[in-house]
């Protein structure tokens, strides 16, 4: 039996049809700071951010969400 690859999700590039931000990336877009980003993420302010292993990401549409332009 063969093993599925995984496909990993990398940050600023697309997969499938969505594109994925990491928080270094919200820092500049956002203009807040790391502290006030990560915040935000944990305690769902920033709604749909996936978190994997350290790390969050968040794809452009929950990101649009936030910013109200959805």
């Amino acid at each position: 039996m063969e093993k599925e690859k995984v496909k990993r999700i990398y940050p600023g590039k697309q997969y499938k049809d969505m594109k994925f931000y990491q928080t270094e990336d919200l820092v500049k877009i956002l203009g807040l700071t790391m502290l006030t980003i990560r915040k935000y993420l944990s305690t769902g302010r920033i709604k749909g951010a996936i978190k994997v292993g350290r790390r969050y990401y968040i794809s452009t549409k929950n990101l649009d969400r936030f910013l109200g332009k959805e």
